[in-house]
């Protein structure tokens, strides 16, 4: 090969290098971006449905007592049903078993029937260095898709049965951010354990688990956990039961609500771990439309 042909093809591979990779990235992110838009519309479309209904404490009835506590300082008479709450947080993340935390921006959005959820959310580790992420949960069915440098997909799994269980109780543990949806249901009944303390047992499909929740004496939700959610670990679902701290209430909309979260994984030799904490920014309730990011 002579050096002038070997100069071009050379000259070739680097374009390609310089200007293929930064299109590859582009072309994935909009699909990806476009991809969550999509669902985003998908449960506006799921909450335009649902019939509006107004909150009475006789929907409180036979509760169990720090139950009752909790709706009759969280909500007001005559408050309407959440259909479709959005959010957005920021906080800091860490995955099983490392010690770096990374910082974390998300967008929530929830309809309230069926169950839907869409977790959007991108996580920094540095200025050179971030992922795109995109949880999901519709109709009975968990989903967790993310790109590094918001081009290159590095996982994409959907209807997995642990990954359907935990996501469908991270569900139930965000609730505290809408609590009409705590209220009884075909998804949730409430069981007695003492006056600060009771039991929410939660179904959807095959999704199945125990909540312990406990209350202060003003009727707020300090903390929740279960021994029935599953995280990946060592490269596989594992049991890894959670434990969630909920504090600073403020109200919105009429609505009092908790702003700052401490959430801690149990590992499935025992060992607590902290691994997403920081605070609510925005809440919306019943505005059918996409955060703007």
């Amino acid at each position: 090969m002579d050096k002038k042909r070997f100069i071009k093809i050379g000259a070739v591979v680097i374009g390609i290098f310089i200007f293929g990779i930064p299109i590859f990235l582009m072309v994935n992110s909009f699909s990806m971006n476009r991809m969550v838009e999509n669902e985003i519309e998908e449960l506006i479309s799921e909450a335009k449905k649902i019939e509006v209904i107004t909150y009475s404490e006789k929907d409180i009835e036979g509760l169990p007592d720090p139950v009752q506590r909790y709706f009759r300082y969280a909500l007001k008479d005559g408050q309407e049903y959440i259909r479709f709450a959005s959010m957005k947080a920021v906080g800091k993340f860490r995955r099983p078993l490392q010690k770096q935390w990374t910082k974390m921006t998300t967008c929530q959005y929830f309809t309230t029937k069926p169950l839907g959820m869409i977790f959007d959310a991108v996580m920094k580790q540095n200025s050179v260095m971030w992922f795109d992420i995109r949880d999901k949960y519709y109709r009975t069915k968990g989903g967790m898709f993310v790109n590094m440098l918001s081009g290159f997909n590095v996982l994409n799994e959907s209807d997995v049965k642990e990954l359907n269980n935990t996501t469908f109780l991270r569900y139930i543990g965000e609730a505290v951010m809408f609590p009409t949806s705590l209220l009884p249901s075909e998804y949730i009944k409430w069981e007695p354990i003492d006056k600060n303390s009771a039991k929410a047992i939660v179904t959807d499909g095959n999704n199945k688990g125990i909540y312990t929740f406990y209350f202060n004496t003003t009727g707020e939700i300090v903390k929740y956990e279960s021994d029935d959610r599953y995280d990946r670990i060592d490269g596989k679902f594992q049991k890894a039961g959670s434990v969630a701290v909920r504090s600073d209430y403020k109200e919105i909309d009429g609505i009092k609500v908790p702003t700052k979260f401490l959430i801690t994984r149990i590992l499935p030799d025992g060992t607590h771990e902290e691994f997403w904490k920081g605070e609510i920014t925005n809440i919306y309730y019943n505005i059918l439309k996409k955060e703007k990011q």
